[in-house]
């Protein structure tokens, strides 16, 4: 017998069971819940790209969805090899979002992907959550009622008329809340029909922003009964899915871009702009107080949790061999006679990529749905939470 085991065996068994307790907590920390762990491929989707973008990629979409992501924790991303294992319990999620990611993540686990690969793509993952509207509202707390999330805010009297607008394709009516802190600021698009010079307007759907305890903007659109709908109608506005207004604003609040003419009656441009920009100068300062792993001072970071959907909804034929975990020239082989096209943001993810929905009617395993479009209007949207 081994010293080392000639000294176990003298330990008192309940001794034993409090040692190998207190080694599996490390520093401190509770065990991790294995119902909010997941474990993500990282598929190589363009040149030069690396974990740590990933990394960031994953961080902030989890940021988008409400995570504090508390710096003086314990990282909620443990990587092995390509594949990271994601502790949702120490992401800092609120309280009350964790059922909806217990419920999620259990049925990305049961799908044969993760089964058969032992892991989720990545990009899968962040379709399955950022860029789907229903899961989007469930994880960040959105109201499910118009009623309920405008009665959490206190909005002033005077509206803002928007007659020339980048997003609606008739005129926009905005309101906006009061309050001197970060948890006050929220703003009420109104898009309808008829004109607000004219006092014809009608309004038909509503797009609530207001921000979230760890920072992050969140977006709700509601239709004309009040509920949340996954998508903006596209035959008053352009403005789409929660994931579109999220790429649009990124991290900030947006000034009227074609706005010039003022309204009689309604707020002026300009104060409108101020207001923004006072608003922009809380949220700043309520940003630099947090103690974060998303340093809001990169702003151009967010991209990459972009470039996680983007690659995974526009793949190129060498990202997908190593999806199917095929050779190269198998891979093409069975891409032979889809049309294949370039991305129109960023010319280094490719010339020849192919749509998401084409190459999951030929993957070899079976696979959860993504929505159609990740930030447009889908003629698939999932909702893996009823």
């Amino acid at each position: 017998m081994a010293p080392i085991d000639r000294m176990i065996r003298k330990i008192p068994l309940g001794l034993l069971a409090i040692a190998l307790l207190c080694c599996g907590c490390g520093r401190g920390t509770p065990p991790a819940d294995p119902d909010l762990a997941i474990e993500l491929r990282w598929l190589e989707s363009y040149d030069r790209e690396s974990r740590s973008d990933v990394e960031t990629g994953l961080l902030w979409t989890l940021s988008f969805l409400g995570a504090a992501l508390p710096a003086n924790g314990e990282n909620p991303l443990r990587w092995h090899g390509n594949v990271v294992t994601l502790h949702l319990d120490y992401a800092g999620v609120d309280a009350a979002a964790l059922p909806a990611w217990r419920r999620l993540l259990g049925t990305l686990k049961a799908s044969e992907e993760y089964r058969i690969m032992g892991a989720l793509d990545a990009g899968r993952f962040v379709a399955l959550t950022l860029c789907s509207s229903n899961h989007y509202y469930a994880l960040t707390g959105a109201d499910p009622r118009y009623d309920d999330a405008y009665a959490r805010h206190e909005f002033g009297p005077e509206r803002v008329a928007i007659v020339e607008s980048a997003v609606s394709h008739g005129h926009r009516l905005v309101e906006i809340a009061n309050g001197t802190a970060a948890a006050d600021i929220a703003f009420v698009a109104h898009e309808g029909t008829g004109s607000l010079p004219l006092d014809t307007f009608v309004p038909k759907e509503r797009e609530l922003i207001d921000i979230m305890a760890n920072g992050q903007l969140r977006f709700a659109l509601y239709g004309r009964d009040g509920a949340l709908e996954p998508s903006a109608d596209g035959a008053l506005t352009a403005a789409g899915k929660p994931s579109k207004c999220l790429w649009c604003h990124e991290i900030g609040l947006s000034r009227p871009f074609k706005g010039r003419t003022d309204v009689p009656g309604y707020g002026s441009l300009d104060s409108f702009v101020q207001r923004i920009a006072d608003r922009m100068n809380v949220l700043h300062g309520a940003r630099l107080e947090l103690r974060s792993r998303i340093d809001f001072a990169r702003t151009q970071d967010h991209t990459y949790a972009e470039l996680l959907y983007l690659a995974f909804y526009e793949p190129s034929a060498e990202r997908i061999a190593r999806e199917w975990n095929v050779p190269i020239d198998e891979a093409r082989e069975r891409l032979a006679g889809l049309p294949a096209h370039a991305n129109e943001e960023h010319d280094y993810l490719g010339k020849r990529l192919y749509r998401r929905s084409d190459v999951d009617a030929l993957v070899p395993y079976g696979v959860l749905e993504p929505p159609t479009d990740p930030r447009e209007p889908s003629a698939h949207e999932p909702d893996l939470l009823r």
